[in-house]
């Protein structure tokens, strides 16, 4: 273990962390259309009696990610002789569309809704959230107000993060070794790492997805680029599309997609890559760590991070929060659930069976067992604070978080007339702005 981590976990810095999702992971295991994962055990003698509580979720899939929460729920199912409770969903590609018809038609109606930032905010200011205050009372902890400040009205919080993930560059030490280079702490030392680490077909020196199929996976990961030039996509309702800042780090994207990044493939077939030791690196979030081990152990041995390679070292930080859904049927049996899921000792469990290690609520971090936990995972110094020094999706999109999607497919959709050489960054980018511009007046 560093001495960064040692002086990370012994002062509990990351408790405080204003941090918060996704690299490749989200492609991982998924599957078409909707996806039930059915209830984990319970007291069979009692399961016709229980009331049944739905949480949707795009986890259901998640390689490492379902496993975990299976196995907390089997631990509260087992318990309860009231609530029985599993997930349901949709894989990531598709869940925010899903979830957004589903609300708006009514259907969707599953007592606990899990959410991406972007989402989040979407929802609670529609008023599809409600407060969690009983729950967190009952369960005596006290959300972190930085990283949930986003989701907290007149004193009461609508969601607490079951995970908190931020952006950081994961690379494959042992590929590096060999390559004899270090990892880059400059965006024009990152191309020419990624350039000597490419050996195509058999190696790639970067990932990153980049198919309009999997349009919520790339935007996803897109969205972070930004920072690297320390700019950002939006200021309250004008879009940047076109500064230099976005126009440089689109470039410098479209540099290392040429040059090093595996084209035309999905996100499940990026993780096999990645798994079989033939990606070098990427800005993923720390939950792909969680797919990787559950994936392939060896690979995971070798992994280890760095911050972002630009100067301000700003990363994407994203908080997923659970919610009480608004259209629920079973609000006092759901809150029983939240009540038991926030006690530390669970949440920590959660946590640490997940391979996360941003806390919700300060009171976790004193559980013994997480204390112990966060000194066993040595590819964790590049998504700290410091080196990392994480800001939300709301700090990047401005007003547009509530069309962080449609924003996304404006960027998406032009940039591939880059891509194919019709146009250069700088005149698609342009042509976004004069969109974006539409779109802002129906915000």
């Amino acid at each position: 273990m560093s001495k960064k981590q040692n002086e990370t976990v012994d002062a509990l810095e990351i408790t405080n962390a204003t941090v918060g999702r996704r690299g490749f992971i989200k492609g991982a295991g998924a599957v078409a259309g909707a996806v039930a994962v059915g209830s984990v055990a319970g007291a069979t003698t009692a399961k016709a009696a229980k009331t049944q509580l739905n949480i949707t979720t795009w986890m259901g899939v998640e390689p490492g990610r379902k496993e975990a929460w299976e196995s907390v729920l089997a631990k509260f199912n087992a318990q309860s002789t009231t609530s029985e409770v599993k997930l349901t969903g949709w894989p990531f590609a598709q869940y925010v569309n899903q979830v957004l018809t589903g609300l708006e038609a009514g259907t969707l109606t599953d007592d606990l809704i899990m959410s991406t930032p972007d989402l989040a905010v979407r929802l609670f200011k529609s008023g599809y959230f409600l407060p969690l205050t009983d729950a967190i009372k009952a369960a005596g902890v006290t959300p972190n107000p930085k990283i949930h400040a986003y989701v907290t009205k007149d004193g009461a919080c609508y969601g607490v993060s079951i995970v908190t993930v931020n952006f950081g560059l994961l690379y494959n030490s042992e590929l590096f070794s060999k390559a004899k280079i270090k990892p880059p702490t400059t965006p024009e030392e990152l191309l020419a790492a990624a350039k000597k680490l490419t050996k195509k077909p058999n190696q790639y020196g970067f990932w990153h997805p980049n198919i309009m199929a999997e349009q919520g996976d790339f935007w996803f990961n897109m969205q972070n680029w930004v920072n690297m030039y320390d700019g950002v996509w939006a200021v309250g309702k004008t879009p940047k599309a076109n500064s230099p800042e976005v126009v440089k780090a689109m470039q410098l994207w479209l540099d290392l997609y040429n040059a090093a990044i595996p084209k035309g493939i999905n996100n499940a077939a990026a993780v096999q890559l990645a798994a079989n030791g033939r990606i070098a690196q990427g800005f993923w979030v720390s939950a792909a760590v969680n797919v990787l081990k559950s994936t392939n152990e060896a690979v995971y041995a070798k992994l280890r991070s760095v911050a972002l390679p630009h100067a301000s070292r700003k990363a994407a930080s994203r908080v997923h929060p659970i919610s009480l859904n608004k259209l629920g049927k079973n609000k006092a049996a759901a809150t029983e659930f939240l009540t038991w899921l926030f006690k530390p000792a669970n949440m920590a469990d959660l946590t640490m069976q997940c391979l996360d290690f941003i806390p919700p609520f300060p009171e976790m971090a004193d559980v013994p067992a997480f204390k112990a936990y966060l000194k066993t995972l040595p590819w964790i110094d590049g998504f700290l604070t410091p080196p990392s020094v994480p800001i939300t999706p709301m700090d990047m999109m401005g007003d547009f978080i509530t069309k962080s999607d449609e924003y996304g497919t404006i960027i998406l959709t032009n940039l591939q007339s880059a891509v194919n050489k019709k146009k250069t960054v700088k005149q698609a980018m342009d042509q976004a702005q004069k969109e974006l511009l539409v779109l802002a007046t129906k915000l």
